[in-house]
C-alpha cells in the first residue's frame, strides 16, 4: 500500500509511534545526524516520512508499521517534492548556521581518523551502501504479525521504483525494534552470511546489475594541514606584535596583527597598516606562499586518499560482487506436503515471486547461497509438471543446482525404513516398449550432477534415518501395485527405490546445462499405499538437503569460474 495521499497528521502519528520504538534513539541519530555542529542536519522524522509519500517512497501499512526507501545519493523521485528535499537535506541552514562548530567538528574527525586503525571493509560497506545504493531509511513495525507481508510489499514497491536489478541496503540503525532488526537480518542477507547482526545486511536483486560509477572519497590529512596552518598563523601573529612593539614603540594590537596576516595570505596589505621592522615583512612574505602550497597540499591529500580508500574498498567491492554474483540452488517439490516440509525445515520467511511465470519461494540466503522453491505438478504429462514448468524457472531464474526432493517408494523393505532417504545418483528412467515376444526398455539411463553426488555423498541423515545412494526409477505410473512392484524390482536389480518427476528434472536440466539430483524419502514400497509416512519422508529429505545447504556445500570454490 502506498501513502502518497498521506497527510501531514498521519505522517506526524507515525513520527511519535517510532518515536515511542526501543530503538527509537539509534534511529533518530541515523536518520538526523548532527553532522554539521549541535544541530540536526536532516528535517524531522514527519517531515521526511511527508515527503517520501509525496515521492511515492513510502511503504505504508499504518502508523505502526511502514518503510522509507531512499534512493541513491537521496536524489529527489519526481518533480513534486524537491522543495521538501531541499528542506530536508539543507535543514541545519534551515534552523541555524553553526559553522564554526562544524568547522571544527570537520578538523577533529580528521585528527580522529589518522589515530585510528583502518576501518574493516564491513564498516566501509555499511557507511557506503545507503549512498550508493537503494535503502531503507525508516523502517518501523509492531508486532509479530504482519512483517512478512509489509517487506513483501517493500520488495514489490522497488522494484517499481528502481527494476528488479536494484540491490538494497538495509541499515540495522533504520529499524526501529530488536524484532524487526533480526527479521530483516535475515530476508536481506549481510554481506558475509555468518555474521550475526550486521551493521548492514543486502536484499539481492533478482537480475545481477551493473555496479555505478565509484564516488572519489577525500581523506582527512586536509584539515589536519589546515589545523596546524591556522597554529602557525596565530603564533606568527604573536611574534609579529612583539616585533613592531620592540622596534617603534608604536603598540600593535594582537587582533591588527591578525587582520594583517588575514590580509596577507592574500598578497594584499589592509588600510593603514604597514609593518617595519624586517622580520614582520618577511614573514608576511612566507605567509603569500601558504594560499598556493594550501592548493598544492590538497591536491596531494586527496590522490593519496583516494588511493588509500581504494585498498580499503577493494574487499568491500568484491564482497559485493560476490553477493551479487552468488550462486542458486533451485528446490524443486511435487506435492504440498513436499512444499510444506521444506518451508518448515528452512526456518525463512518465504517470499512469493511471480516474475518468472510460475512461482516460486523466495527463501533467502542460506549457507551463501540463494535458495528457491517452486512446487510443480506431479508426473511429467501435466500442464504444470515438471516437464512444463521446470524449463520456465531454468531460463528466468539460472539456478546452478537443480534439486528434486519429496517421496517416493521403497523396494528393499527387508533392509530399508520408511522415512529413510533415497539419493538418485544413477537415474533410470522407466519406458518399456511390450511386444507380444519381449519387454524391451527404451528409457536413459543417467548420472546426476557429479558435483551434486560428490556433496550427497558426505551427506548426514537424522538421528534414527539412513542415506541410500544409487539407483532411482523415474516413471510416469503412480505405482500401487504388488504385482507391477515385484516386475520393476526383478526387472531392475539394483534400484533402491521408485518416484515420478526425476525424468522431466533430467531433460529440462541437461537441456539447460545446469546440474541436478533427486534426493526423496520412502513413504511406501508401491504397494497397499497409505499416506501417514509421506509427511516423515518429505521431512527427512528435506533434513538432508538443508544440511548440505547450511553447511554450505553448494558455494562455488575460490578460484571456480563463474557462469
Amino acid at each position: 500500500m502506498g501513502g502518497r495521499r498521506l497527510g501531514p497528521g498521519a505522517c506526524w502519528e507515525a513520527a511519535r509511534a517510532l518515536h515511542a520504538a526501543a530503538m527509537a534513539d539509534d534511529v533518530v541519530a541515523f536518520s538526523r545526524p548532527r553532522t554539521h555542529g549541535f544541530f540536526r542536519t536532516r528535517a524531522p522524522i514527519w517531515l521526511q516520512i511527508f515527503r517520501a509519500a509525496r515521492e511515492d517512497r513510502l511503504v505504508w501499512h499504518g502508523p505502526d508499521s511502514f518503510v522509507v526507501l531512499r534512493a541513491p545519493a537521496d536524489r529527489a523521485i519526481g518533480r513534486t517534492a524537491r522543495g521538501l528535499r531541499w528542506i530536508d537535506r539543507q535543514w541545519s541552514l534551515v534552523v541555524a548556521a553553526d559553522q564554526i562548530t562544524a568547522l571544527t567538528q570537520m578538523v577533529w574527525r580528521g585528527l580522529r581518523s589518522l589515530a585510528r586503525d583502518a576501518p574493516r571493509p564491513l564498516e566501509v560497506a555499511a557507511e557506503t551502501l545507503p549512498f550508493e545504493q537503494w535503502s531503507m531509511a525508516l523502517c518501523h513495525h509492531v508486532g509479530a504479525d504482519g512483517a512478512a507481508a509489509l517487506l513483501d510489499s517493500v520488495e514489490r514497491r522497488l522494484v517499481a521504483l528502481a527494476g528488479d536489478d536494484v540491490a538494497l541496503a538495509c541499515p540495522a540503525r533504520a529499524i526501529s525494534t530488536v524484532e524487526m532488526r533480526d527479521r530483516v537480518a535475515v530476508w536481506a542477507d549481510g554481506l558475509r552470511g555468518n555474521i550475526e547482526r550486521p551493521e548492514v545486511s543486502v536484499r539481492l536483486p533478482r537480475r545481477r546489475p551493473v555496479r555505478a560509477h565509484r564516488v572519489m572519497e577525500t581523506g582527512a590529512f586536509f584539515f589536519v594541514y589546515l589545523l596546524l596552518v591556522a597554529v602557525m598563523l596565530v603564533s606568527m601573529a604573536s611574534s609579529v606584535v612583539q616585533w613592531e612593539r620592540s622596534a617603534s614603540g608604536t603598540p600593535m594590537s594582537y587582533a591588527t596583527a591578525l587582520e594583517w596576516i588575514w590580509y596577507r595570505l592574500a598578497w594584499q596589505d589592509p588600510p593603514g597598516v604597514h609593518p617595519v621592522t624586517f622580520w614582520s615583512r618577511s614573514t608576511g612574505v612566507m605567509i603569500g606562499v601558504f594560499l598556493p602550497l594550501t592548493v598544492l597540499v590538497g591536491a596531494g591529500a586527496i590522490a593519496h586518499y583516494r588511493r588509500y580508500r581504494s585498498a580499503l574498498r577493494a574487499e568491500y567491492l568484491t564482497m559485493m560482487d560476490d553477493a551479487l554474483g552468488r550462486d542458486r540452488v533451485l528446490l524443486v517439490v511435487a506435492t504440498e506436503v513436499e512444499r510444506e516440509a521444506v518451508l518448515a525445515r528452512s526456518r525463512a520467511e518465504p517470499i512469493r515471486d511471480f516474475s518468472g511465470g510460475h512461482p516460486v519461494y523466495r527463501l533467502g540466503v542460506i549457507g551463501d547461497v540463494e535458495v528457491l522453491l517452486a512446487q510443480c505438478g506431479p508426473g511429467v504429462t501435466g500442464p504444470v509438471s515438471v516437464a512444463y514448468s521446470l524449463p520456465e524457472l531454468i531460463e528466468f531464474w539460472s539456478p546452478r543446482f537443480v534439486i528434486m526432493l519429496g517421496i517416493c517408494f521403497g523396494l528393499r523393505e527387508q533392509e530399508q525404513s520408511l522415512g529413510d532417504v533415497i539419493v538418485g545418483r544413477r537415474l533410470q528412467v522407466v519406458n518399456l516398449r511390450v511386444g507380444d515376444e519381449e519387454t524391451r526398455d527404451r528409457g536413459d539411463a543417467i548420472t546426476a550432477g557429479h558435483r551434486l553426488v560428490e556433496r550427497f555423498a558426505v551427506a548426514v541423515p537424522p538421528l534414527g534415518v539412513r542415506i541410500w545412494q544409487g539407483t532411482l526409477l523415474s516413471w510416469d505410473v503412480l505405482v500401487d501395485f504388488a504385482p507391477l512392484r515385484a516386475a520393476l524390482r526383478d526387472r531392475y536389480r539394483d534400484a533402491l527405490g521408485g518416484e515420478m518427476e526425476g525424468a522431466a528434472v533430467y531433460a529440462a536440466a541437461v537441456r539447460a546445462g545446469v546440474e541436478w539430483i533427486v534426493v526423496k524419502g520412502i513413504c511406501d514400497w508401491g504397494q497397499d499405499k497409505i499416506d501417514t509416512a509421506q509427511v516423515l519422508a518429505a521431512t527427512n529429505a528435506a533434513a538432508v538437503v538443508f544440511d548440505l545447504i547450511e553447511a554450505r556445500a553448494f558455494v562455488r570454490g575460490q578460484g571456480a569460474p563463474r557462469p
